[in-house]
């Protein structure tokens, strides 16, 4: 099996909402595939509403790669941020928080570690 290594990611972005309805729309995690195009899908379990299962799909080099995993959703702050775990498949974690500018923007901060293929990181960070 190959050598895995976790890597960081951070993303940052002002955005014309105000944090209440980015928080929203983040929290509605069977809608985000809609507006996040590598997340293929998101289920959420019917009898356990804090997991869900996601498939992430791209391409790249000419190849399909595709992951998926099974996330647990850790106890969010309204409005303020909202942070997962992996239990399953692709190793990973991270958070979303969300600051307030003024009464009509906010900043969007998605922070994701995973951990993949030692061979991919190059590419990846």
């Amino acid at each position: 099996s190959p050598t895995m290594e976790w890597q960081d990611f951070k993303v940052k972005k002002e955005i014309d909402v105000p944090a209440s309805i980015a928080y929203r729309s983040y929290s509605d995690r069977e809608a985000i595939p809609q507006w996040m195009p590598f997340i293929s899908s998101v289920k959420v379990l019917e009898d356990k509403p804090d997991l869900s299962r996601w498939s992430l799909k791209y391409t790249a080099f000419g190849r399909r790669i595709e992951f998926s995993w099974l996330a647990r959703n850790l106890q969010p702050i309204r409005d303020q941020k909202i942070h997962w775990i992996s239990l399953e498949g692709l190793p990973n974690r991270g958070a979303v928080r969300f600051f307030p500018k003024g009464s009509t923007a906010c900043l969007v901060e998605l922070t994701i570690s995973c951990e993949i293929p030692q061979v991919l990181a190059p590419v990846t960070s």
